[in-house]
């Protein structure tokens, strides 16, 4: 996930009416106080687009500043390169490890869109989104719960002619889970928050043809530039053949994606 202009290409348009949605029926049920100098936080901002160009807009009102980030060096010097501005910062942070100082009690309002999948502990991250939370501040977060793709991902890593190139690491954390909603629920309550809504619905991205889902595979996988060169076009079909399709109005075959995607919201008392 070091490839900005992919990304920004081949993951960001198919999801942006999406988080626009969210945003429109949820935003509203964690909006509180009428001040114009509240600051907002983008978990996972990746090239920076969806923080500038989906969120801002929704908050540039209520707000002194959106800080977007992210662990991606790349992601981050291209965001803060493109969409940087008085209102809009980008910096690398990591948001399963401890909370750097400066960002302790300091957002009004945190967001986070496809992006907590990738953290195992759970627990651990929500403690640091309420350590980053002002009282009465409130995230909103979507991200995905359940997915085919995991299942992708891991039949290929696992084929031998790839798994000595790939490092093992576990994510989504809540794949296996027989209610991944209520499990969420849980960790959300005991690390502190209240007015807890968590609710999993499924999501579907259309209209990839094969040439744009291999550029999404290269985009998103962590492990992409781990595979020796001569075998990078076999692994990318490897993953495409798995994918679900359909029949175009054109007679030729279009990709998907599908996941059952956790919609969530708190606050911090």
């Amino acid at each position: 996930m070091n490839k900005p202009d992919l990304y920004s290409t081949h993951v960001t348009p198919h999801s942006i009416e999406y988080y626009k949605s969210i945003l429109d029926k949820y935003l509203p049920k964690i909006r509180h106080g009428n001040n114009n100098n509240k600051s907002a936080l983008d978990i996972g901002c990746g090239p920076g687009r969806v923080t500038h160009d989906v969120i801002l807009p929704y908050v540039k009102q209520e707000i002194d500043e959106i800080i977007g980030v992210d662990i991606s060096v790349p992601m981050i010097e291209h965001a803060q390169k493109t969409y940087a501005n008085d209102q809009v910062n980008f910096k690398v942070v990591n948001a399963a490890e401890p909370v750097p100082e400066d960002f302790v009690e300091r957002f009004d309002y945190i967001f986070s869109f496809m992006t907590l999948q990738w953290i195992l502990d759970q627990w651990s991250l929500f403690s640091n989104i309420l350590k980053m939370l002002k009282p009465n501040g409130s995230f909103l977060v979507t991200y995905i719960a359940k997915s085919k793709m995991t299942d992708i991902y891991n039949e290929v890593r696992n084929i031998e002619v790839y798994s000595p190139y790939i490092p093992y690491r576990r994510y989504a954390p809540f794949h296996n889970s027989e209610d991944p909603q209520q499990e969420l629920t849980s960790i959300l309550r005991d690390t502190g928050f209240e007015d807890i809504h968590c609710e999993v619905n499924p999501v579907r991205f259309d209209n990839y043809s094969r040439s744009e889902i291999e550029s999404f595979f290269v985009s998103i996988l962590p492990y992409y530039d781990c595979i020796p060169n001569h075998l990078k076009k076999q692994f990318l079909a490897d993953h495409a053949d798995r994918m679900c399709t359909v029949t175009g109005a054109n007679g030729e075959e279009e990709y998907y994606i599908e996941h059952n995607m956790f919609i969530a919201h708190g606050r911090r008392i």
